[in-house]
This record gives C-alpha cells, sequence and structure tokens, in this order.
C-alpha cells in the first residue's frame, strides 16, 4: 500500500468514527437543532441519524428512534415553555437531513396537516448523486408515474400484492464535478410517497443519492472514493427549503408564504469542494424567506418569527 493509499485510508477511518460520533451527539436531547421559531411553528435543521415520523394522526407521535428525538421534544417543550411537546407534521427519513417543521400547537398541527395533504406545502431538496455531466443529457425535467409499495418496499415496478400511488418530481442539475462522476441536484417534491426521490434519482434517472446503499451500490467509484471522503452510512439528500402558508395577526395582508432555507451540512459542502462542484452560498447560509423575499435580520412580524440559528 502507498503512502497516499495510507494516508486516505487513515483520514477515512478518522472520518468514520468523527460521523459516529457526530451522529450520537446531535441525537442528545442537550443539542440545539431549530432554525426558526414563531408563536406557533418551530423548525429544525435534523441532523443525519435522528428518525422521526407522525403516525396518521397530526396530534400523536411515533418516535421510530425511541428516545432520541423524543428527548429533542421534550427539551423544546422545556426552552419555550410549552403547554404541550410540539406535534410532528411531516416525516424526514432517518438519513437524510434539513427543515423539519413542528407544530407548537394542536390547532396548528392540524392547519398544516391539511396543508401537506392538500399539496400547499412546497417542498425543496438537494442530492448529491452518483453521475456526472454525460449522465444527464437534458439539464432539467419532471417524472411523473406509479410507485409501489409491497410491505415496505418500494419500486417502479408493479407486483400483486403491491399499492399503487402516484409519485411526481422535478428536478435540475445544478452542477456536474469535473473530477469525478458526482452532480448536485435540486428536487422538487410534489408528492411524498416513500423513498420518492431516492427511488426516481437511481432508477429514472440512473444516478443514485451518494451514500445510499439502499437503493445503490454501496461500492464507491475509484474516482470519487480517491478524491473526496464518504462515511460510512452517510447518505447526501437534504431537505433545503420549504414554504407554508402564514396568516398575520392584523395588517392589509394577512395572509403570505413563510419560506425556511436549511442550511446544508458542513460534510456536504466538503464533498463539493473536494470535488470541484460550485453551491449557492445562500443554501449554505440558509434564512427566512416572505413571499420569496429574504428577510434580512430573520424577523417576521405578524407572526413572532425570529431566525435562530447557530452560525
Amino acid at each position: 500500500m502507498s503512502v497516499v493509499q495510507t494516508g486516505l485510508k487513515a483520514a477515512r477511518d478518522v472520518s468514520k468514527r468523527a460521523f459516529k460520533d457526530n451522529q450520537r451527539h446531535t441525537r442528545s436531547s442537550t443539542t440545539r437543532h431549530e432554525i426558526y421559531v414563531d408563536r406557533s411553528v418551530i423548525v429544525l435543521n435534523k441532523p443525519p441519524g435522528l428518525a422521526a415520523q407522525r403516525t396518521v394522526a397530526a396530534s400523536s407521535l411515533k418516535v421510530a428512534d425511541g428516545t432520541d428525538f423524543d428527548g429533542v421534544l421534550k427539551d423544546l417543550r422545556r426552552r419555550y415553555d410549552a403547554e404541550d411537546i410540539p406535534f410532528p407534521v411531516h416525516r424526514l427519513d432517518k438519513s437524510t437531513t434539513g427543515a423539519l417543521v413542528l407544530a407548537r400547537t394542536k390547532a396548528m398541527s392540524q392547519e398544516l396537516s391539511q396543508q401537506f395533504h392538500s399539496h400547499d406545502v412546497n417542498k425543496s431538496y438537494l442530492a448529491l448523486v452518483r453521475g456526472g455531466a454525460k449522465t444527464f443529457p437534458e439539464k432539467a425535467g419532471e417524472i411523473d408515474g406509479s410507485m409501489y409499495i409491497d410491505d415496505g418496499r418500494v419500486s417502479l415496478k408493479p407486483s400483486k400484492d403491491a399499492e399503487a400511488k402516484r409519485a411526481r418530481t422535478g428536478w435540475e442539475v445544478l452542477a456536474s464535478s469535473e473530477r469525478a462522476p458526482v452532480s448536485l441536484l435540486r428536487f422538487q417534491l410534489h408528492t411524498g410517497v416513500k423513498h420518492q426521490l431516492r427511488v426516481h434519482a437511481a432508477s429514472v434517472l440512473k444516478a443514485p443519492i451518494l451514500g445510499d446503499s439502499l437503493y445503490g451500490s454501496p461500492k464507491l467509484a475509484p474516482q470519487i472514493a480517491s478524491a473526496t471522503l464518504v462515511p460510512e452510512g452517510r447518505m447526501f439528500l437534504h431537505a433545503s427549503s420549504m414554504s407554508l402558508i402564514r396568516y398575520r395577526r392584523d395588517g392589509p395582508h394577512k395572509r403570505f408564504r413563510l419560506g425556511i432555507v436549511a442550511p446544508l451540512p458542513r460534510d456536504f459542502v466538503e464533498v463539493c469542494r473536494d470535488l470541484d462542484i460550485d453551491f449557492d452560498e445562500g443554501d449554505v447560509e440558509g434564512g427566512v424567506y416572505v413571499d420569496g423575499e429574504r428577510v434580512d435580520g430573520g424577523k417576521v412580524a405578524g407572526i413572532d418569527g425570529a431566525w435562530v440559528a447557530r452560525p
């Protein structure tokens, strides 16, 4: 083994240990994940490894990873002196990072659940995928078809007992690396089928999300492995932005669209830099938007809104 290979292996071992330590730390109930808070809503920037999902009833809670997420919610209730534990109104896969919306009251949980059900919530994701510029003869498009769920397994192929669900995804190539077959994509999630983006990336675009060992090969291409560090178990899919309909207490324009951009994780940015993939600094910084306009200072009048992300 050469000196370079030995050094890279050692760096990978350190990276894997750091990733596992970071997962343990970020799942702790003492870690602050919230990036935006107002009188009715809390938005978290969910780290990888934190698993939570809602049940059919928006007012009840099902935690996929036991005490971790439950501890986060209880800590939020203590921190904001709330009567109730915040209510999750949608879900993100355990390995997905980014914007996770919580309602501070039962009434808001029902209102937001209705917005999700009626597709009034706009959701945008960023992903690093395993495919270079040649993988994408077209640079943008829309995928619209059926996905089939059979005993928890998701596929584009129908089977005897599978439940068919419509799945619609918009996609755009933002940049591709010239050093390795990896591209940065933005996805618009128009429906919310389980593993929708992961299946569409792997099976339709033929470009699995980097780090997704369920729908892609766990073995990295040599050009990727030699150019950057991808910790085992780390999938590079980030719920970048979300916008909701909100109402101010008074004023001429009570109804407005509140947008939250969750800052990209540090390791996501580092992989982009290693591979010379251009990205928008606004996606790294995150922020608050009202009717599509960035709010300097992050204060949203009429709903007591504030950007609270730590630098």
